[in-house]
């Protein structure tokens, strides 16, 4: 059945708080963020007629329908003089109070925007230079938070996305002084508190962060965060059709109430313990509807059976599920519809009440947070200063000290000279929060491979971060590969100024078999095992550019297990010195669908054992392309040279496995000069519920590689590969078959990195 919530509610603490007779329309105190608790009548009253009053039902996606029954009621001139609303019913209320029309709705609803906000973390271009330098190494990590204890972070999705999408949607009236009885149409919007399990109601404050708190889905969203430590949830799970409200706060003389349906029990809510407990959370929930169904006039339901609360891609559907909802109710609503010259001076009264986005932004103040996070905040905010204030502008002037993942940012805005008038002067106060799980943070995740008549490789991928160790900015990462291999490294980022200035000294142990091919035969197995140390030093001038140089100094052993490959046991040191170039401007770790990366780096490898001094160059490019919503065509290319001087086995490069010419062996290839290029075309074939990732793709590539080393002449391998990609939250799975020249094939499967 389509519940009106989500799985997230299971929660059995909550279960007792939804018990008949348990709902509470108590309020907070006065001092309570947001929330005011008056007696007086609203400011804004119709003149010779009964008021009338909109209640919206949340429910997910359902809630679109609500944009249905809004149009409807507009077609048919039927005025609503307040509104109430509780999650996402909160939201489109809180949208056609403001002043946006039905078809504005529409096309908000229709359009990207809403479904954007439903991400698992902050967009790839916000992520700091590191912490995308984690996600494209680690994409299939589960991150926990060790502050306290291990702890899973406390939603499914990041509140990045919704608080920037509820900014700029609410921009005009962020005001912090904002009375919600002043707006076009009065308004309420109702959440839970999770330290008081009572229903909270908003009605004055910035309207962004009352919405953000009345959709805060528990589990799927982090809960809104009062100034006073108060911890809110979506209001559904105590008031879910907030007519109430509309009676007693905002003395409504008729309610309209526009109910969301609900679906019949189904196999599915007694065939597993989900379906049970969502089943058994649900009848909490109608019990709260029910009651307050009691209190409309009108009740128009919306029947929901074929939909989900996931099913936002079906705006449509939905939104004309809810006109012809109100269109069965016709003769139960013509009552409240005025005549034409009427309903004009509705409208202009309206609008008359409408808010122009704040002037020119003439002062920020920073409250919490660190002094390093302060001044981050205050310096990145400078340049919005002086300017049209726009919540573009201040999004990117908090994308700093958001960036590294630690601190989250909320603003309002207030008037400079008092004045509230649309372009009036502001100013803006930030409030910075600290994640409350970490630093440190402990990534987790598998890494695997395996290929049809090959090594199966496979490792528990482990990464601690501790950020702001020592300063703001600077941090501490430690990570480690264990299973098929032993790789284990530490590295202290040390920023040394504002400007990206760093230094980074760094260790690392390497213990792994290698395995030596000929023709296709495993003719040798060895055992590589290096320990190195090295130090960092350059800038990292912004999210996408980091410019260093490097040297480092390696003890390495290559001794042979089984077989012959005709070479002897090393054991010796070596120094490299490196400059590296990285250009990431992609807009994803791992499967992008469009932009570009590329890292270079040069220098030269001496002093190694068993080897001649020796010029170094390494290029790496990628790029991609997204053709319509559901095609993305890739091109990638790497070249590793020691400018074909005599460089000893240990410190070769290699080629071969899936990705890396899949139709071959792990590593078949080794030499001191390898190329490879190829081309990729990925095709969506099903999309993942909203917010879970890309989808399963076809996909079809072309791989060319050519390796050179100076007792073996030049090899040029091929290969067609065919199959499945997943992008999922747990990174990329791959299965597929490979083909290439000299009777290579491969079927593969990858779990982990996009290898």
């Amino acid at each position: 059945m389509p519940l009106k919530l989500t799985t997230a509610f299971l929660i059995p603490f909550f279960l007792s708080a939804l018990a008949p007779g348990q709902q509470s329309d108590r309020s907070l105190p006065d001092d309570h963020p947001n929330v005011s608790n008056r007696a007086d009548l609203p400011a804004v009253t119709p003149s010779g007629r009964p008021s009338i009053g909109l209640a919206l039902e949340g429910g997910g996606a359902l809630g679109l329908a609500h944009i249905g029954v809004l149009q409807w009621l507009e077609d048919n001139r039927v005025p609503i003089d307040r509104i109430s609303g509780t999650s996402m019913g909160s939201l489109v209320g809180g949208l056609y109070a403001t002043g946006r029309s039905p078809a504005e709705l529409r096309a908000l609803a229709s359009g990207s925007a809403i479904t954007s906000v439903f991400s698992l973390q902050s967009s790839y271009a916000d992520a700091s230079f590191r912490r995308r330098q984690d996600r494209r190494e680690m994409p299939q990590s589960v991150t926990l938070g060790l502050k306290s204890r291990y702890a899973l972070r406390n939603a499914l999705l990041a509140g990045r996305g919704v608080d920037e999408f509820l900014s700029r949607e609410f921009f005009s009236y962020s005001g912090q002084e904002l009375d919600y009885d002043r707006l076009p149409i009065p308004f309420r919007c109702v959440a839970t508190d999770l330290n008081t399990l009572e229903a909270v109601t908003f009605s004055g404050g910035p309207l962004s962060q009352s919405v953000r708190a009345s959709i805060s889905l528990p589990g799927i969203f982090p809960p809104a965060q009062g100034r006073n430590g108060h911890s809110l949830v979506d209001g559904g799970i105590v008031d879910n059709l907030p007519t109430d409200v509309l009676r007693k706060d905002l003395q409504a003389d008729s309610v309209i109430a526009v109910y969301l349906g609900n679906g019949a029990l189904s196999a599915s809510d007694t065939g597993s313990i989900v379906g049970v407990l969502n089943r058994a959370f649900t009848a909490g929930i109608e019990h709260n509807v029910l009651e307050a169904e009691k209190l409309a006039d009108v009740v128009i339901e919306v029947p929901i059976g074929k939909f989900t609360t996931t099913d936002y891609d079906k705006a449509k559907q939905l939104i004309d599920a809810g006109y012809k909802a109100a269109e069965k109710n016709r003769a139960a609503l013509q009552r409240f519809a005025l005549n034409e010259a009427d309903w004009q001076a509705y409208l202009f009264a309206r609008k008359s009440r409408q808010v122009g986005a704040p002037g020119i932004l003439r002062q920020v103040r920073i409250e919490g947070g660190e002094s390093g996070a302060v001044l981050e905040a205050q310096r990145d905010m400078k340049n919005a200063v002086g300017k049209a204030a726009s919540p573009q502008a201040i999004s990117a002037g908090l994308n700093g000290v958001q960036a590294d993942g630690e601190y989250e940012a909320a603003y309002e805005t207030f008037p400079i000279s008092g004045s509230v008038a649309a372009n009036a002067d502001a100013g803006v106060l930030v409030h910075l929060s600290k994640d409350p799980t970490g630093p440190p943070f402990l990534l987790v995740g598998p890494n695997g491979a395996a290929t049809t008549s090959n090594i199966t490789r496979g490792e528990i991928e482990l990464r601690l971060i501790d950020q702001n160790l020592g300063g703001f900015g600077s941090e501490f990462r430690g990570s480690a590969r264990i299973g098929y291999m032993t790789d284990l490294s530490a590295e202290y980022y040390r920023l040394l100024s504002p400007s990206g200035y760093f230094v980074q000294p760094e260790a690392h142990i390497l213990r792994t078999p290698v395995y030596i091919w000929t023709n296709q035969k495993r003719i040798a197995e060895r055992f590589q095992q290096n320990l190195d140390a090295g130090l960092m030093a350059g800038r990292t001038v912004n999210n996408d550019l980091q410019i260093a140089a490097e040297w480092r100094a390696i003890d390495t052993r290559w001794s042979l297990r089984t077989g012959d490959d005709g070479g002897g046991y090393l054991n010796g040191t070596a120094q490299t010195g490196l400059l590296h170039i990285t250009l990431d401007e992609a807009a994803s770790g791992s499967i992008s669908p469009h932009g570009y990366r590329v890292s270079a780096s040069a220098g030269a490898l001496y002093h190694a054992v068993a080897s001649d001094n020796a010029p170094l160059v390494q290029f790496d490019f990628s790029a991609s392309h997204s053709f319509g919503e559901k095609s993305i065509f890739g091109l990638s290319g790497e070249i590793n040279s020691y400018l074909r001087a005599r460089v000893a086995d240990p410190f070769r490069f290699t080629l071969g496995g899936p990705m890396h010419l899949s139709a071959s062996s792990f590593d078949e290839y080794r030499g001191t000069d390898t190329s490879l290029a190829r081309a990729g075309f990925l095709h969506r074939i099903a999309a993942m519920p909203t917010g879970l990732g890309h989808g399963l793709y076809a996909a079809f590539g072309y791989e060319a590689g050519e390796i050179w080393s100076p007792d073996h002449r030049a090899i040029l391998r091929q290969d067609g590969t065919a199959g499945l990609v997943a992008a999922t939250p747990l990174g990329v799975i791959s299965l597929g078959v490979s083909v290439g020249d000299a009777g290579h094939r491969k079927v593969f499967l990858t779990i982990g990195r996009w290898f």
